[in-house]
């Protein structure tokens, strides 16, 4: 039979990581004056299938806060919520996606796994060396678009 002892020695630890983990549910809770992003990315005149967009600012924003975020991109669409959102300021914005799996690295990542590789389909000028750049203002951006070339 459990004793009530054997429920409060357990049931405690659970209890406060419960309470810890429920504010970051709530948002950023850095009172950073965050606003939604969201818009489409093209290459080539099509939706990227798949993906991920990235922000890092440029400084630091009037408000004195720098914050970077990012979001995945499905069927060409991404969308950063206002609670993980991006305060006013100038962005660098980089873009990726990968391919089907091409290969191996010669490095084990365990004894006898190796990690898969995938090809960036995104050239290097819009995400390792990109110079896309966003203004977002208040009131955020709800159109913003990145047309990309493959060549």
């Amino acid at each position: 039979m459990v004793g009530r002892n054997h429920w409060r020695s357990w049931s405690r630890p659970f209890l406060v990581a419960a309470v810890l983990a429920v504010p970051g549910c709530w948002g950023s809770g850095d009172d950073a004056p965050r606003e939604s992003v969201s818009g489409t990315v093209t290459l080539d005149g099509k939706p990227l299938a798949t993906g991920a967009i990235r922000f890092s600012p440029t400084g630091v924003s009037s408000s004195g806060f720098a914050v970077g975020g990012g979001d995945a991109i499905k069927n060409g669409k991404f969308s950063i919520a206002r609670e993980a959102g991006l305060v006013p300021g100038t962005y660098r914005v980089s873009i990726y996606s990968g391919d089907a799996i091409v290969g191996r690295p010669k490095t084990n990542v365990a004894p006898g796994r190796f990690a898969q590789v995938a090809k960036e389909m995104v050239p290097f000028k819009y995400n390792a060396q990109s110079t896309l750049t966003a203004n977002v203002p208040k009131g955020g951006l709800s159109d913003l678009r990145f047309d990309l070339q493959s060549k």
